[in-house]
């Protein structure tokens, strides 16, 4: 069922107490502590001081002291609860624990005691209670704390008896409906471990937040080295376990180490988390009943792996959800910010998705490739101001109309009925009582057609920005080398991927390859056909998308600054509006770059960053801004009277706050103006 936040898929095969009373009823065992809904096991236990780890009898077991190697976090806050989550390892516990996948085993666990207490000058811990963290939930424990009061700013932790767990923080906001003059706010996606550190989390960790976002791609499912050079990133260790994840040991031991990283540590101390996943969390390009990397010939049982992979996800988050040994999944859920907000967390991969057509994006570069190789016939490509009325020219205009009845399938899911109207449902309910923003949290980046580098470039020489006009040199040299000059003779500087670029004189030049030339002549014809090469997201399910419009503008809260739609998945940076069907602002949307994962400049190395970022923003006309080189966040800032959010870009080559940062650009939405306005940070 559904409710509101509190919203959890529980199984009837688990066995929880409810959320009762302190006199509800509960083993028996002196003394008796406060009872509160212990996601992964609720008792009432006497404090211990050691541990005791067994498979199934009690003579099996031995003593043990723990660790808290992992830190603390907490979750899905709302008015008067909040989750609180830690893992306990035992001391000598090596690797993750050996019981078969999916099969309940009896241990006697981890005995914990929790505290939670108001951070005020002198206060002392005042609420405690009980815990156990079982072997079969990998010796994570998670709390649901109810009876707190809102605005007081808590600290909490766990221990042993002996051994103390990090302390975390956390501050709960009103019930809806209640006052609340502003909200601070920060949202991530897509944190790859090979890619570099985790330094954005550091950097949000010292923002005294109400609270953090992840849109999902939290861990990734992929195994091996660091991938980067050292220059572009901070070299990490070999992923744990080194080949792709299968198995729930295999899922458990990711985000194991994930929860190693001190930068994450920090930030998931600072205030609580409200996550939902996207697809590396089990598989790239996932959906209902399958996903595009997953085969059954060699992976085993698509959904075997799913429940896996969505059953360690809840031990390891500070989720609001029943952690059944058959993992069901979260659905969509609310939180409610007094009078101020509303945040709805949507799910759009594994509820309601639906497998895409056959054609892709991989698949339409290929085919562009492939017709720019074919036309090249003796070696002599026609050049591109002699396109018009060839058989070239034809070709792409085929590609084209392949690529529009692929993107407008009626039939493609990816919210779903059922989710679309709850989406309208809250909306209006909350329109109605008067809450001044509507948050929607979604992993997709909103739908954009191909960067047009010709319009580009013809802009840039007809600016009246004398700063536009000094790069249009640089942009044309840049791109005459990528699509028209000799090979052999073309070259190109790769950018820096750091916030602070360093002088040119630290890069090589490198050649254009003939793989690069067609590359580049193939996304030419992409820009002025307006042929999609992207097919994952909303860009490949644009009926969808249409309903997603609808759902907002029927449910009555459509209308300048009034509506925000965050989105990740794309690694790069964007800013633009919703419109309904008669053109009309229906939503603000602000799309983030990833917290590691590379993004359009592996693709485009040959290219200056800025004509990309100017070559997206020419083929869109509703999108105002874009990013394509840094990694980082989004700070939002949020009151009655704007929401204001800040693109922050962090430097993944160092660890923590010792690397450099920078502000790219803010944007302020204000009721009744149809833009948002660009800010200076």
């Amino acid at each position: 069922s559904l409710l509101g936040s509190r919203m959890v898929l529980s199984s009837p095969t688990w066995h929880c107490s409810s959320r009762a009373a302190a006199g509800a009823a509960a083993l028996a065992a002196p003394p008796r502590l406060p009872c509160v809904w212990l996601l992964c096991w609720c008792v009432s236990l006497p404090v211990a001081s050691a541990i005791a780890i067994g498979r199934s009898q009690p003579s099996d077991s031995q003593v043990l002291p723990v660790d808290f190697l992992h830190g603390v976090a907490s979750g899905d806050p709302l008015s008067d609860a909040v989750v609180i989550w830690t893992r306990a390892t035992p001391r000598g516990l090596v690797g993750p624990p050996t019981f078969p996948d999916g099969v309940m085993v009896a241990t006697t666990g981890v005995n914990l005691i929790w505290e939670v207490w108001p951070e005020e000058a002198g206060a002392a811990p005042n609420r405690s209670g009980s815990a156990v963290a079982k072997e079969e939930r990998d010796f994570t424990v998670k709390v649901d704390i109810t009876s707190l009061k809102f605005g007081v700013p808590y600290a909490f932790r766990f221990r042993d008896g002996v051994v103390s767990s990090p302390v975390g923080h956390f501050r709960l906001p009103p019930p809806g409906g209640d006052a609340l003059a502003s909200l601070r706010y920060a949202i991530f996606s897509c944190s790859s471990w090979q890619w570099g550190s985790f330094a954005a989390y550091a950097h949000a960790a010292q923002q005294k937040l109400d609270f953090w976002v992840h849109l999902g791609d939290y861990i990734y499912e992929s195994g091996g080295e660091a991938m980067l050079d050292s220059y572009e990133a901070m070299k990490r260790s070999p992923t744990q376990p080194t080949h792709e994840l299968l198995s729930l040991a295999d899922y458990r031991e990711r985000h194991a180490q994930y929860r190693t990283d001190p930068d994450l540590q920090s930030l998931a101390g600072a205030a609580p988390m409200i996550p939902i996943w996207d697809d590396h969390e089990v598989t790239n390009n996932d959906w209902m009943h399958g996903a595009e990397s997953h085969a059954a010939s060699q992976d085993g049982d698509f959904e075997a792996r799913k429940n896996a992979a969505m059953r360690a996800y809840h031990e390891w988050m500070p989720t609001r959800h029943s952690a059944a040994p058959d993992a069901p999944l979260m659905r969509w859920r609310d939180f409610q910010f007094g009078d101020l907000a509303q945040l709805l967390v949507l799910e759009s991969r594994l509820l309601a998705r639906t497998q895409r057509p056959a054609l892709d994006g991989e698949h339409m570069r290929e085919l562009l490739m492939g017709a720019v190789a074919a036309a090249q016939g003796g070696g002599v490509l026609p050049a591109p101001t002699e396109w018009g009325g060839s058989a070239l020219e034809g070709k792409f205009k085929e590609l084209k109309t392949m690529a529009e009845k692929s993107r407008w399938q009626e039939n493609s899911r990816l919210l779903g009925f059922e989710q679309l109207t709850w989406i309208s449902e809250m909306v209006a309910n909350a329109s109605a009582r008067g809450v001044r923003w509507n948050l929607l949290a979604q992993q997709l980046r909103q739908p954009l057609a191909s960067p047009n580098f010709e319009e580009a470039l013809h802009r840039a020489q007809m600016s009246s920005d004398e700063g536009v006009r000094s790069r249009s040199g640089i942009w044309d040299s840049a791109w005459a080398n990528a699509t028209t000059a000799p090979l052999g003779q073309a070259t190109y500087l790769k950018d820096s991927l750091r916030p602070s670029i360093p002088s040119p004189d630290e890069y090589q030049r490198h050649d254009i390859s003939p793989q690069m030339r067609t590359w580049a002549l193939a996304a030419l014809a992409a820009g002025r056909y307006g042929i999609n090469t992207d097919f994952e997201g909303w860009d490949g399910y644009l009926a969808e998308r249409q309903r997603f419009v609808d759902a907002l503008s029927h449910g009555g809260a459509s209308g300048a600054g009034k509506v925000v739609v965050y989105g990740g998945d794309s690694h790069n940076a964007w800013a633009g509006l919703m419109r309904g069907h008669a053109g009309n602002v229906v939503a603000h949307e602000f799309d983030g770059m990833s917290v590691t994962s590379r993004g359009e400049e592996y693709h485009t190395p040959w290219l200056p960053s800025d004509l990309r970022n100017a070559a997206w923003v020419a083929a869109n006309k509703d999108l105002a801004w874009a990013d394509t080189q840094h990694r980082g966040y989004m700070l939002v800032s949020l009151s009655h009277e704007a929401h204001k959010v800040s693109y922050l870009a962090v430097d993944t080559t160092l660890p923590g706050t010792t690397g450099k940062s920078m502000c790219l650009a803010t944007f302020v939405s204000v009721e009744g103006q149809d833009a948002f306005r660009k800010e200076t940070c």
